[in-house]
């Protein structure tokens, strides 16, 4: 059975900053194919992801460029999967699945309940057809200079790839009320400057720290 979390699509959702924490675990390496989307826009979705992760005290190392296929992980029927510190995200013009008249910015697929593969999707084509859509929040897009387009951009495709990377690091399907699971984001919260309700909160941290340094972690359910 395949199980997809589409996460950040368009709806309703705010929460409080986070407070920054040193960065305490190894890098997690994440290989980046870029497939018909420029290269400085890129540059920017992976600073934007840099950004809302660095408070969470994981940091990554971006390969860009790579090719290389990334082994599905094992199914639930080998047990819980503690993730290795790879994946592998896929910039492109996909589609994806539209669900509950939500367009996905990004999505991992789950084998099983709480084994997702080790690549994520991120959809150019569904963040331009959102800022096309977002003019009262955004202004008009033909009338936008390509700088700030750019940045607008960045700003909702980094913040989709931190949701997704979430949902890897955490093994889980599973989204929240608030934070950077919920599932469901307006155009304003984000194309914002502001990431405030974006966070990672305290009890997904020490999850997501004790899956990368292989410790034991305290299962939770939403």
């Amino acid at each position: 059975m395949m199980l997809v979390a589409s996460g950040l699509a368009v709806a309703l959702a705010s929460a409080a900053p986070a407070e920054p924490v040193p960065v305490s675990i190894a890098p997690v390496v994440i290989s980046v194919v870029e497939s018909g989307v420029p290269a400085a826009l890129v540059s920017r979705v992976l600073e934007e992801t840099d950004a809302i992760w660095r408070a969470a005290g994981v940091s990554f190392l971006w390969q860009r460029g790579a090719r290389e296929a990334i082994p599905s992980p094992p199914g639930a029927d080998m047990g819980p999967w503690l993730p290795p510190s790879r994946l592998r995200v896929i910039v492109g013009n996909d589609k994806g699945v539209a669900r509950d008249h939500r367009t996905p910015l990004g999505w991992i697929v789950f084998d099983a309940e709480n084994a997702p593969r080790q690549e994520v999707y991120l959809s150019y084509r569904n963040a331009w057809s959102l800022l096309a859509a977002s003019g009262p929040v955004a202004g008009s897009l033909n009338q936008m200079p390509v700088l700030r387009r750019e940045i607008l951009l960045a700003r909702a495709m980094g913040r989709a790839l931190a949701h997704e990377i979430a949902h890897y690091l955490l093994a889980s399907k599973a989204h929240t009320r608030r934070g950077l699971l919920r599932a469901s984001r307006t155009a304003s919260e984000l194309f914002s400057a502001d990431r405030a309700g974006f966070r990672i909160d305290t009890t997904q941290r020490q999850q997501i720290a004790a899956r990368l340094t292989s410790q034991p972690a305290v299962a939770r359910r939403w």
